[in-house]
């Protein structure tokens, strides 16, 4: 069975919401933890939607070679592959994700003109924000319909990244063109997402809607402030106090008692 972009994303919504009380307490560990949402929200696939054929790692990318002209062992791959055996390429859906890590952010602090030459967020920079906006630009290039192989050629193709701090939203906001466009009801999840390329067009049976290439004025109840990971200062902010892992306060500061959608 097919599915298109906004079907896509509605289901990863639905997963982020049943798994935000686990990933609370995953994301503030050391360490790239995106292998395991890639295996997570694909057996989630698998046990909730078995007809929707979703293929982690997927080779849609040009051969790479060795030095000896050979074919490398080490090939590009994508990281979501949404309706891969799908005969026609262009209902593929190649998704490149990117998690921030909270280790890094919480122990270390750089500097904004890193990614902010005229440093007008005025916040300080993580250094695992910066990996995170520099991560996502560079999944959209690699995205780039010039580095997809003949089999794959014009298969849509999207960015999604999974963010927790309210220090990332200004450089995510600023610096890439995905669009937040969810929270989870805990406030502990925050989706931005880009559907950077489809042929596909918006009447046709199967579409998927076409992307902005700006980025969305994404805006939680209240003023943006100095609280960081489940609501407790960041080093670096005005609030003098240690972080505390242990808080059950929300991440994202959100007080609602429903999830916010954001909607253009």
């Amino acid at each position: 069975m097919e599915i298109d972009y906004q079907t896509f994303l509605k289901y990863l919504k639905d997963w982020c919401e049943e798994r935000s009380n686990y990933i609370k307490q995953c994301w503030p560990l050391r360490g790239s933890w995106e292998a395991w949402v890639q295996i997570d929200f694909a057996a989630y696939m698998h046990s909730n939607y078995p007809d929707v054929d979703i293929v982690r790692e997927a080779e849609i990318f040009k051969m790479r070679l060795n030095s000896k002209g050979k074919k490398s062992s080490k090939q590009p791959a994508v990281d979501w592959l949404i309706n891969g055996n799908t005969a026609d390429p262009r209902y593929r859906i190649a998704v490149e994700l990117k998690c921030l890590s909270a280790g890094p952010l919480v122990n270390s602090i750089g500097n904004p003109q890193q990614v902010d030459p005229l440093n007008n967020s005025k916040q300080p920079l993580y250094p695992a924000i910066y990996s995170l906006v520099t991560g996502v630009n560079e999944d959209k290039k690699k995205l780039n319909q010039n580095n997809i192989n003949y089999e794959n050629r014009y298969c849509q193709t999207a960015v999604v990244a999974l963010n927790f701090a309210l220090e990332a939203q200004n450089y995510l906001k600023n610096y890439t063109d995905l669009e937040s466009i969810y929270i989870t009801t805990n406030g502990e999840v925050e989706i931005w997402a880009q559907l950077i390329y489809t042929s596909v067009q918006p009447d046709s049976p199967n579409s998927a809607l076409t992307s902005s290439s700006s980025a969305a004025q994404f805006g939680l109840p209240g003023s943006f402030n100095s609280s960081g990971l489940f609501g407790s200062p960041l080093p670096g902010s005005s609030v003098s106090n240690p972080i505390d892992l242990t808080s059950g306060s929300s991440l994202l500061g959100s007080s609602a008692s429903n999830p916010m959608e954001i909607t253009e």
